[in-house]
């Protein structure tokens, strides 16, 4: 990577105005790969976000290296947590609450702030720790998705959202599951977020006692006559 920029300056090129291109353009393109998956999965943040997110964190390095090389006064550590600590309002702007009591947009904000570090690896030239860590970043990322669904398949605790034509249909889940072994750890309800008026509805925590594969009570659930709509939360 350093010989290449010092390819380009031997060329005649000046050597700040091309190793500046040369970092906003790497952090444009590492922010935009990690921003690719989470805009693959419809999250509210996603590449162009990602993209200007690394864009920033490094010209603020590249901006307090100018700095510091004019003879003004820089200190770079605190330029860094700055941007660290700002980044929040970004992440937070991406979490939210689901009409089903269901928080998402953790691993958004959580993926903002990392995408962050990278920026302030590239602008302050330290291109090896930004390259590894988006490498790391997106391969554990794809391993860990994997991981964690295989996980929550067969856990032995179940969270589900369930609406059903009326009370009868409660009544009816609520025999399936005791005839089943399942207990019930809590059922919340919440009228406002029915399709139809008439409709009743439920957030139901379930406990398996044992690893089980939720699929297989999804489709117990589905045969369930009077049920309008299921969703594991």
């Amino acid at each position: 990577m350093q010989g290449l920029l010092d390819l380009i300056v031997s060329w005649g090129a000046p050597e700040f105005e091309i190793r500046v291109l040369f970092r906003l353009l790497l952090a444009s393109a590492c922010g935009g790969l990690i921003g690719l998956e989470r805009e693959i999965k419809g999250r509210p943040a996603g590449l162009k976000t990602f993209s200007l997110v690394c864009i920033g964190s490094a010209l603020i390095m590249i901006t307090n290296q100018y700095i510091n090389s004019h003879s003004m006064s820089g200190d770079s550590a605190r330029m860094a947590a700055q941007v660290i600590s700002g980044i929040g309002f970004l992440g937070a702007g991406t979490i939210m609450v689901t009409k089903q009591n269901q928080v998402k947009g953790l691993t958004t904000a959580a993926a903002l702030w990392v995408t962050a570090s990278l920026g302030i690896s590239i602008g302050t030239g330290f291109y090896f720790g930004g390259i590894s860590g988006l490498i790391v970043i997106n391969v554990t990322s794809f391993i860990y998705r994997y991981v964690d669904r295989r996980i929550m398949e067969f856990s032995r605790l179940m969270k589900v959202y369930v609406e059903g034509v009326d009370e009868s249909f409660m009544l009816s889940l609520l025999d399936y599951f005791n005839q089943s072994g399942i207990r019930v750890l809590g059922v919340n309800r919440r009228p406002e977020t029915i399709w139809y008026k008439e409709d009743t509805c439920a957030i139901i925590e379930l406990d398996f006692g044992k690893r089980q594969n939720h699929q297989d009570i999804i489709e117990g659930i589905k045969r369930l006559e009077g049920l309008r709509y299921l969703s594991e939360l």
